[in-house]
């Protein structure tokens, strides 16, 4: 399923801290609450019709609704989750070398997509340096900014938002479900395995990891991009999923705007190394598992794919403020 971009602007954005630069937050918010007004055209029937037969144990159950784009976005995220890579504990998003190209990818096209809808060619994403901003009672989060982290965000700005699929884990197995408009939910700090967020130093043992990734090429690989990932060990990325809980723990997390502020200082730290190191930028070149290899086709329902190859150098698209 290709879905066509409602424009494609050409000039670069900037990617500025959210914590700092109280314009830009509003804008974000403001653009990702029109998104999840602004219908799509498809609904979850068609994506059911579309889907079921291209991925393997494709599974959607619910009500027929209309999705929003922000709705497709988060469909994007999902079904990417839902495509394995064979014989390995990873997915065409996941737990691989994939991992950080398949995210600036999807990051790119939202960054066009609300470019669209605030009539803004310069807008560029936001990120939520959570090394620096790891309180839990940060002014961040509250309803005049980005929305409470705990409980239901159904106030302010924030409280606007509404998603119409989740993804649902039971003892049968996982599927989606679609279902009528409700506000995104969040648990910050609540689970006792994420109590806390990554530290400055973390980020900087990820840094200095001598090694970009390696074999298997998977969740179990030593290197930058799985600790960054946070498998090896569980930290940064991952643990910043569990620490807000809520809506950021199903395969449907980019339904919280967070989920995008995440990966944005995920993909910043990504470009720090870039810019840091003369090593490989990325690997594996031809080895590895399909859909994770440089010039392999990255997963994309949303605009035209790119290959991980295509998107090692971003600045045609964004730059950020502070590397």
């Amino acid at each position: 399923m290709v879905i066509a971009l409602m424009a494609r602007f050409t000039e670069m954005g900037v990617r500025v801290d959210v914590a700092e630069n109280p314009d830009n937050r509003v804008a974000y918010i403001e653009g990702c609450v029109e998104l999840s007004q602004t219908m799509s055209g498809l609904t979850s029937t068609d994506v059911d019709r579309i889907l079921s037969p291209q991925i393997p144990g494709w599974s959607m159950r619910g009500a027929e609704v209309e999705l929003s784009w922000w709705d497709l976005f988060s469909l994007w995220h999902y079904a990417t989750m839902q495509i394995p890579t064979e014989g390995r504990r990873s997915n065409r998003a996941h737990g691989g070398p994939v991992f950080l190209p398949w995210h600036r990818l999807y990051l790119i096209r939202l960054e066009e997509v609300l470019q669209t809808v605030l009539d803004d060619p310069d807008f560029g994403l936001p990120y939520w340096d959570w090394a620096k901003d790891r309180q839990v009672g940060n002014p961040i989060w509250t309803v005049r900014r980005l929305g409470r982290n705990r409980g239901l965000v159904d106030t302010g700005t924030a409280g606007q938002l509404r998603v119409r699929l989740s993804g649902r884990m039971t003892m049968q197995g996982r599927f989606l479900e679609a279902h009528e408009p409700r506000p995104i939910e969040r648990a910050a700090g609540l689970d006792p395995n994420a109590a806390r967020l990554p530290r400055i130093r973390d980020v900087e043992a990820c840094l200095a990891e001598a090694t970009y990734d390696t074999a298997n090429w998977d969740a179990t690989s030593r290197g930058f991009r799985n600790h960054l990932e946070g498998w090896q060990p569980f930290g940064l990325h991952n643990l910043v999923h569990v620490w807000m809980g809520g809506d950021m723990t199903p395969a449907t997390s980019p339904n919280d705007p967070a989920f995008y502020l995440n990966h944005c200082n995920v993909d910043r730290i990504w470009q720090m190394r870039m810019d840091s190191t003369d090593g490989l930028p990325y690997s594996p070149t031809g080895s590895g598992p399909a859909g994770h290899n440089i010039d392999d086709p990255l997963v994309a329902l949303i605009g035209a794919s790119l290959t991980p190859a295509e998107v090692l150098d971003p600045t045609g698209w964004y730059t950020y403020d502070l590397l």
